[in-house]
Order: structure tokens, then C-alpha cells, then sequence
């Protein structure tokens, strides 16, 4: 039985909880325009990010292709995740300038994301839950903005410890407690289940939701949401490795078996079936990072249960 109380609108209408929650974010944003628009730079820098991971995702597959049996030819190869497209900013013309306005970029987008996590909405568990992945991902864009900082202002040439040596790290510490192995599996697992979700996106295309209709100068509505789901498989098939690999970590023990994203791709990119999925996330990085900068104009500020 529905328990849901519906509420009456305005025009005298029955609608939903999330109906209204809907309308008070509908509400918001009509309110306050220059937030939204402000916002909007945030996706544009996202944008960028996911397009770096993606180009060097695919360099990797690149070089492994290339590879013979007598060596790893990847192992010279930027680092490809979110920290190794910061880097690879941090190589080029002006490059301290550019860390600085993406860094600035992040920031807007993950104010963006803790607004969306505050506007009215429902209260059911779907809801909240939505609101949690809100709050998640706007702290790792923070703190993505904070390494890019950090990169601009060291010396030209150095490096800090790569993604995959953190992960490492993590996971050798972690397992060295009682209950360590696992928690290894058990953050493997909600990757795993993550990447699940992250493919039903690309499926049921619910991202559209959050899209004004219309098109962006010549790339129509349609375009824009086959560049949605395209990207949304990418970062399944992202997330879905990374899990993988920490789930063996712990199977096996071993703590070398985790690894970062980049640590992922040089792994499975050793068999064929692996090339074809480092590929795979590769070009979905890359198209993610082009619908994120392309969809930025139409980008709606909506809360959690919409």
C-alpha cells in the first residue's frame, strides 16, 4: 500500500513528495540565476578531467598494443587517472596558470554538488541515499582541486606518490588489521556495485532529468544524451576494474594486486579481452569528459529526488 501523502500545487493538482521537491529546486534555480550559472563552469572543468583521463586511458591501450613479449611498454606512460591528467596540465604551456582555473573549476562544481545536496527533496531512502552521492563526490572533487594546488605550486619536474602507490599503500595498512582483508573486499564489492549503477545510468539515460531540452549550437538533445550513456559505460567499466582488482587483493592476500585506476588499465591491458575494456574506458572517459563540457549550458540544478 502507497503510504505517500500527495500535496496539493498551486494550480490545485495532486502531485507527489518528490514531485514538490522538484518544483522547490525548479523554484531555487529560477531564483538564483548566477548560481546556476556560476555552476555551470564546474561541469566545463569536470569536463576537461574525465576528456585527460580518457586520452591517457587510451594511450595506454596504445602502448600495450605496441608492446612485445620482451618488455612492458606502458611502464614510461603518463600516469592515466584523475591526478595524472593534473599532471599532464602541469606539463604544458602555462601550466601552473591552467591547474589554478581548472582548480577553481572543481571547486564551483563541488559547490554545485553540495547545493543540489541541500535543495528540498524527499525523504525516502532513495533520496537520501542520492544526497550521499552528492556529498561523495563533491569532497573528491575538492579534494582532486586541492592536488591540483598542491601540483602547481611545486618545482617543474617533480612528482609526488602516484595514484596507484596510494592505493597500494592503503591497502597493505589496511590489511595488516585484524578486519583489514575484509574491508579491502568489501570496498572492492561497493565498487563493483557502484559500477552496476553507473551502467544502469547509461541504460536508462536518468541523467536526461537533469538536462534542459533543447540543443547546444549544433549538437542537438539526442546527441547529448547518446554522449551521456556512451560516457556512463566508461566510467562502469572504470569503476568496475578498480573494484576487481581490490577484490583479489583481498582474495588473494595480496595487497599488490590493488590498484588505482591507472595500475588497473596496465593490468588488464596484458590480455585481449583486457585491451578491448581499457579501450572501452578509454573512449567513455574521453566522450564523458565531451558531454560534461557540451551539456554544461543545459545543465539543470534539480535536488536529490528528481
Amino acid at each position: 500500500m502507497d503510504t505517500t501523502a500527495p500535496t496539493t500545487s498551486p494550480s490545485g493538482d495532486q502531485s507527489t513528495d518528490s514531485d514538490v521537491g522538484v518544483e522547490r529546486a525548479e523554484e531555487f534555480a529560477r531564483e538564483h540565476p548566477a548560481i546556476v550559472k556560476f555552476g555551470r563552469i564546474g561541469w566545463v572543468a569536470k569536463g576537461i578531467v574525465y576528456a585527460l583521463v580518457g586520452v591517457l586511458s587510451l594511450i595506454v591501450a596504445v602502448s600495450a598494443s605496441r608492446s612485445d613479449s620482451s618488455g612492458d611498454a606502458t611502464s614510461g606512460a603518463q600516469e592515466a587517472s584523475q591526478t595524472g591528467a593534473i599532471t599532464r596540465i602541469a606539463e604544458s604551456s602555462y601550466g601552473a596558470v591552467l591547474l589554478f582555473v581548472v582548480a577553481a573549476g572543481l571547486v564551483i562544481y563541488a559547490l554545485w554538488r553540495l547545493v543540489t545536496v541541500m535543495l528540498p527533496a524527499g525523504n525516502d531512502v532513495k533520496a537520501w541515499l542520492t544526497r550521499a552521492g552528492y556529498l561523495v563526490s563533491a569532497v573528491a572533487y575538492l579534494l582532486l582541486a586541492w592536488s591540483a594546488v598542491t601540483i602547481a605550486r611545486q618545482p617543474v619536474g617533480s612528482s609526488g606518490e602516484s595514484e596507484d602507490a596510494r592505493v597500494e599503500r592503503f591497502t597493505r595498512d589496511l590489511m595488516n588489521d585484524g578486519l583489514g582483508r575484509a574491508a579491502v573486499f568489501a570496498i572492492g564489492a561497493v565498487l563493483l556495485v557502484l559500477a552496476a549503477v553507473f551502467l544502469w545510468q547509461a541504460v536508462s539515460a536518468r541523467f536526461e532529468s537533469q538536462l534542459l531540452p533543447g540543443s547546444v549550437g549544433p549538437v542537438s538533445h539526442q546527441t547529448l544524451v547518446l554522449l551521456g550513456r556512451i560516457g556512463w559505460v566508461g566510467r562502469s567499466a572504470m569503476m568496475a576494474l578498480i573494484g576487481f582488482f581490490l577484490v583479489r587483493a583481498a582474495v588473494t592476500f595480496d595487497p599488490s594486486d590493488a590498484e588505482g585506476l591507472d595500475g588497473s588499465l596496465r593490468k588488464a591491458a596484458s590480455s585481449t579481452i583486457g585491451l578491448v575494456l581499457v579501450v572501452v574506458v578509454g573512449a567513455g572517459l574521453l566522450v564523458f569528459g565531451a558531454f560534461c563540457m557540451l551539456s554544461a549550458p543545459k545543465q539543470r540544478m534539480v535536488g536529490a529526488d528528481s
